[in-house]
């Protein structure tokens, strides 16, 4: 079978002979063309649909072919070494992908080709669909007539118009060439900085490569850093002040609650501003405005994800069900959308969408009888703003919605779950505005010659809108308080009110959550937060994140296999995934750096825009490859992926305490090793409560330090989890030092027995964290050598 060698012409990537790609809309002989499809449940559709009155069918199954390895490039490239992996010709060639059975639809393929004298594209209509099709026809050097066939869903109806409607496969050769582009981009970095990086910091006799990834290493470091975060994070106690006021016209308490650096740490500084708070009196600022909100914009892929990440689908599954919908249940759009926005043309639809998604039974009383159409590039329909991309929005397929209600039907639970999603978010997209009156109440307050704004707002909703169709909660997705309305004690601007009373209330700073899968994947869609500039930033935002919506899944999957693990639903990095992030957080920064691989991508998704060649891109892209393997080269020779991740301080106190209280040992490893430190406390540490209540745990906790302390806890403490821990805080200032439990007693005496120097207190009045501290350093004293070897 021959292997495809591009032309050296480099005014196509790789160079088309474009009289090959011209549609000259002659009548079709179906006897004489092929019909490509991307893989046989999407063949079965459009056979279904059209039979073979285009002409024979084919499926592929996924790529069938791959660009060539190193070594069949340059035989000498077998070795490992500092080479930069490019062909001289600056163009990889195609071979056949192995197993699967796809040499068999290969060879398939190529013998309809060898008498076929035309060829219809009939992939998906994206990038990776382009680059199916193309492929083929590149590497069996097909010159005849090639069509593509377009299409957003795999209905009877959307398949038939499709095929009746015919493109010229050369208005999509940048589709082509960018999904070429970026192929190659990905080949050449990711293979060449896992050979360059393993050559320099593997240690000597270790088994196994370092991977290293254009897309995969930030997306490590996305999660690596907010770890680092939450494990440097100090709590700090802060100060909120509230100030109840009266007038002429009634009551109303304001509040100084600033955000940051804003807030009031010192307890000297809040009590001063307590006792002027008590005396105030002077004219309110009254500030009345109507509000408009729009609804969130129709979903694609990484929005859909993150919304079902909430409901507990990991970001694979969430796409794998989404597939689902789309290819064997024909009831949703492509669902790999990279954009929340419809194309114009469907505006005179929306309408019907929504009367027939109204006559499915569960959504019949959703209060919404006109579509609200929202037009321009910030808009919800708009042709600006799906400018070079292949898919509108993810939204339910009009095409099958007189059939909506029997095809919902035969949906599982985790099915009716995504589509009730996609639905509920098309129906908020074409709902009216939520509309309220906000009033916003503002005192200022001088302490020892220093402003203080104290603050309140109220609302009244004049028109629910998109945010009144569909039932609501006390809580929102996020555990949150739902929005409610607030009203206000009828005051106008300029009153004269009188301060009645002032009290602070202490609270802490919280630190970050780890990341869920959805999370991250919004994190990886929104790169240009990780970016300092703020001129870069607003540039970056035109980006489409790091990765694509089609493989962001696939990222997280191989991440996991030893660099991610799950606990709680939550992403934490592993001490494997720690170690390599550091190593290439001090040797190769750039390739940690998710702006930097956002403005890569920015760069390759010019190509399709018609903005860059390919030729500039990918040579861009391999000047940007040389310099960071000449950094490699030039480094200090770490050996930082060899060492132990020891905990922080602040985590290694916390599972001393956990210990403590379950009346159970640390493991030794525990303080030396992060990864045991953490499963020790996931294994032992009790989950919290969804609606926001105290664990067991913390009550218990609490209830001992009533009694130690004689102080009763107040009901409405009891309740919050928060306000529990707060109470907790104050109180411990005040509790004797806790003893020791028996269990650890008896191994501290037959430790001493053994000649270890008795802790403080010993025999009757040794504390538990001295009895920690004590059994912590015996045991690690004591423990043998050897530990765990280097992990490579």
């Amino acid at each position: 079978m021959p292997v495809w060698t591009p032309r050296p012409d480099k005014v196509q990537f790789p160079a088309f002979d474009l009289k090959n790609f011209c549609y000259n809309f002659s009548m079709i002989n179906k006897n004489e063309t092929v019909v490509i499809c991307e893989k046989p449940s999407q063949a079965r559709n459009i056979r279904a649909a059209i039979g073979d009155n285009f002409g024979k069918i084919l499926p592929a199954q996924g790529h069938l072919l791959r660009l060539e390895m190193p070594e069949e490039i340059n035989p000498a490239w077998s070795r490992w070494n500092y080479d930069i992996l490019i062909p001289e010709n600056r163009r990889f060639n195609y071979r056949p992908s192995e197993g699967g059975g796809k040499d068999a639809r290969l060879r398939d393929i190529e013998i309809a080709l060898k008498s076929a004298k035309s060829v219809i594209i009939a992939t998906d209509c994206d990038r990776e669909g382009e680059g199916i099709g193309r492929e083929l026809l590149l590497y069996h050097n097909f010159d005849g007539e090639i069509l593509r066939a377009m299409f957003s869903a795999e209905d009877k109806k959307t398949l038939t118009k499709a095929f009746n409607n015919l493109k010229p496969a050369a208005d999509y050769d940048r589709l082509y060439e960018a999904f070429y582009a970026r192929a190659a981009v990905d080949k050449a970095c990711n293979l060449t900085l896992t050979r360059v990086v393993t050559v320099r910091f593997k240690k000597p006799g270790a088994k196994g490569a370092i991977g290293v990834g254009r897309v995969m290493s930030p997306t490590l470091a996305i999660v690596c850093r907010r770890q680092r975060e939450i494990e440097a994070f100090e709590t700090r106690p802060f100060y909120e002040i509230t100030m109840k006021l009266a007038g002429d016209k009634g009551k109303v308490a304001v509040h100084f609650r600033p955000k940051g650096d804003g807030r009031i740490y010192e307890e000297h500084e809040a009590l001063a501003l307590v006792d002027a708070a008590k005396v105030w009196q002077g004219p309110l600022k009254v500030v009345c405005e109507e509000k408009k909100q729009a609804p969130p914009k129709f979903f694609d892929l990484p929005t859909l994800q993150k919304e079902a990440g909430k409901k507990g689908f990991t970001a694979s599954r969430t796409l794998e069900v989404a597939q689902s919908l789309y290819e064997k249940h024909k009831i949703i759009t492509y669902p790999r959308a990279a954009v929340r926005s419809l194309p114009e043309v469907m505006i005179p639809d929306a309408q019907s969408l929504l009367d027939q998604l109204k006559k499915m039974p569960h959504l019949s009383q959703i209060p919404l009888a006109t579509a609200v159409i929202r037009k321009g590039r910030p808009g919800y329909f708009s042709d600006k703003a799906l400018e070079g991309e292949s898919h509108h929005a993810l939204i339910p397929n009009l095409a099958v919605a007189e059939y909506f209600p029997v095809l919902y039907e035969r949906l599982d639970e985790d099915h009716r779950t995504l589509f009730d999603l996609i639905t509920r978010s098309y129906i908020e997209g074409v709902g009216e505005d939520n509309v309220y009156d906000q009033t916003t109440l503002t005192a200022e307050v001088l302490s020892g010659a220093k402003p203080y704004s104290f603050s309140e707002i109220g609302k009244i909703t004049r028109q629910e809108g998109w945010k009144g169709l569909f039932p609501k909660s006390d809580k929102d997705a996020k555990g949150k308080k739902a929005d409610k309305d607030v009203t206000l004690a009828p005051i106008n601007d300029g009153d004269i009110m009188t301060s009645e009373g002032a009290k602070s209330a202490l609270k802490k700073t919280t630190p970050p959550k780890p990341y869920g899968e959805g999370d991250l994947i919004n994190a990886m869609q929104n790169a240009w937060k990780f970016v300092d500039n703020e001129a870069e930033r607003e540039r970056l935002k035109m980006a489409k994140g790091i990765g694509t919506p089609a493989t962001r899944d696939q990222i997280i999957e191989n991440l996991k296999q030893k660099c991610f693990e799950i606990k709680r639903k939550k992403i934490y990095a592993t001490r494997y995934g720690m170690r390599l992030f550091e190593l290439l957080e001090t040797n190769l920064p750039e390739i940690v750096d998710p702006g930097a691989t956002a403005r890569m991508e920015l760069f390759l998704d010019s190509i399709q825009l018609g903005e860059n060649s390919a030729d500039e891109v990918f040579d861009q892209a391999i000047e940007r490859l040389r310099n960071m393997v000449d950094q490699i080269q030039n480094s200090y020779r770490s050996t930082e992926l060899t060492k132990n991740h020891p905990p922080s301080d602040k985590m290694l106190g916390f599972a001393r305490r956990l210990a403590a209280e379950k009346n159970i040992p640390l493991p030794p490893a525990a303080m030396v090793d992060f990864a045991v430190c953490r499963l020790f406390i996931d294994n032992n540490v009790e989950a919290a409560p969804e609606d926001g209540s105290p664990t067991q745990r913390q009550l218990g906790y609490a209830r001992t330090l009533e009694k130690q302390i004689g102080d009763v806890i107040p009901e409405e403490t009891l309740k919050s989890a928060e306000t529990l821990r707060l109470w907790i805080d104050q109180a411990k200032v005040k509790a004797p030092p806790r003893l020791a439990s028996e269990k650890q007693m008896i191994w501290v005496t037959k430790l001493v027995g053994q000649g270890e120097a008795a802790p403080a207190g010993y025999p009757e009045k040794v504390t538990a964290d001295a009895a920690s501290q004590f059994l912590d350093k015996a045991f690690n004293k004591n423990k043998p050598g050897g530990g765990q070897g280097p992990v490579n």
